[in-house]
């Protein structure tokens, strides 16, 4: 179910475990830890390197979660509103008309919903490539 969080956050640490393993993997441990410690500004300023890259290698990997998450939620929570909105209006002939149009818009929000839900699994599947690339780089 994609509006549920864990699976999000699940697509997330696999992420970062795999942008973890590759980065060791073409790196080295050694290459790894020194682009943690020594980017981008040089052996001298390592305490403030460490501080600010490596909750940015996380954050990445978490917004990455997050977004999938927040948008796919965001969608779902459209049908409920409208559905909420248009719904208590069948106690009369205007109500009737006003159910109808919530079921067209309801049919226009599912067939746009589709297209959104294709994006963020492109968008997800564009930002792993971008990020296992990174892991791919020699700084």
């Amino acid at each position: 179910d994609h509006r549920d969080l864990h699976l999000s956050i699940r697509r997330q640490r696999q992420m970062c475990i795999r942008d973890s393993y590759y980065s060791i993997k073409n790196k080295g441990l050694g290459g790894f830890l020194a682009e943690l410690t020594f980017q981008p500004y040089g052996k001298w300023m390592a305490p403030i390197n460490v501080i600010f890259e490596i909750p940015g290698f996380y954050a990445k990997q978490l917004a990455l979660g997050l977004r999938l998450y927040g948008n796919l939620f965001a969608g779902e929570m459209i049908f409920i509103l409208i559905a909420l909105f248009f719904g208590g209006f069948f106690s009369s002939v205007t109500g009737v008309l006003a159910g109808v149009a919530g079921l067209a818009l309801n049919f226009i929000w599912a067939v746009f919903h589709i297209l959104v839900v294709i994006l963020q699994a492109f968008l997800f599947m564009v930002l792993t490539l971008v990020y296992l690339q990174q892991a791919h780089e020699h700084h």
